[in-house]
């Protein structure tokens, strides 16, 4: 991992890539924020299970696109990946989906927006995907954000263990709140408009920042939610 990239600071490079997402027109769960790494060599992540290599002389980053909810669970962090040549051309992109990392540099397929590459987000769920048509793989698209919403309950990655809790009396409180407050009919329809108006750019940070923001976040939220229903569910 790396601070700085030749002449060009990490976090100018950051932005001069981040993916730009088109969200479905009812998603109702804005970014909070966007953790980057980069790599100039070998190393472990330190927000997923993945080891990342750059390509030879060039340099590989790492976004977390971190949510406060998912539609089935309380936490999400997703992730893309653009890969850089020696002259900094993009060699490669990748998305996280369900647990697996994808390919999402197609040719005829991707597109770009003023040098970004673009990601189409799964509606609730966030997973991204080179284009939309794709999701019509997904079998559960539509009853993931109906009557299964909420049912993982408080989500905590393998990082956060041991700093997040939960139990099955704050997950079923969780699967209420969501399914109470944020369930919805997916459009299918997708816009660069993002949930809340915000630029993919100004939500930039250090991955270590954004490590320490969604414990912080992740506390508030689970204290929130367990006093909603104080007598249980």
């Amino acid at each position: 991992m790396e601070q700085e990239c030749g002449q060009i600071r990490a976090d100018e490079l950051a932005r001069s890539f981040v993916p730009h997402l088109r969200y479905d027109r009812a998603e109702p769960f804005p970014l909070i924020a966007v953790g980057y790494t980069l790599y100039q060599n070998k190393a472990k992540s330190p927000s997923c299970r993945r080891f990342i290599e750059a390509p030879p002389g060039g340099t590989a980053i790492e976004y977390a696109f971190y949510y406060d909810f998912d539609i089935q669970h309380l936490y999400d962090l997703e992730h893309a990946f653009v890969y850089l040549d020696g002259e900094r051309k993009i060699a490669g992109v990748e998305g996280s989906f369900h647990g697996k990392f994808l390919n999402s540099l197609i040719e005829g397929v991707t597109e770009f927006e003023n040098g970004h590459p673009v990601l189409y987000v799964q509606p609730g769920k966030h997973a991204v995907l080179p284009a939309p048509e794709y999701f019509k793989l997904v079998i559960d698209r539509d009853a993931a954000c109906g009557r299964n919403a909420g049912e993982a309950g408080f989500l905590i990655g393998p990082m956060f263990e041991g700093r997040l809790f939960t139990d099955e009396a704050l997950d079923r409180k969780v699967e209420r709140y969501i399914r109470d407050r944020y369930a919805f009919a997916p459009t299918w329809e997708f816009t660069a408009q993002s949930p809340d108006g915000r630029d993919i750019e100004e939500l930039l940070m250090p991955y270590e920042e954004l490590d320490a923001l969604i414990v912080r976040r992740m506390g508030k939220w689970s204290g929130r939610i367990a006093a909603e229903y104080p007598d249980g569910v």
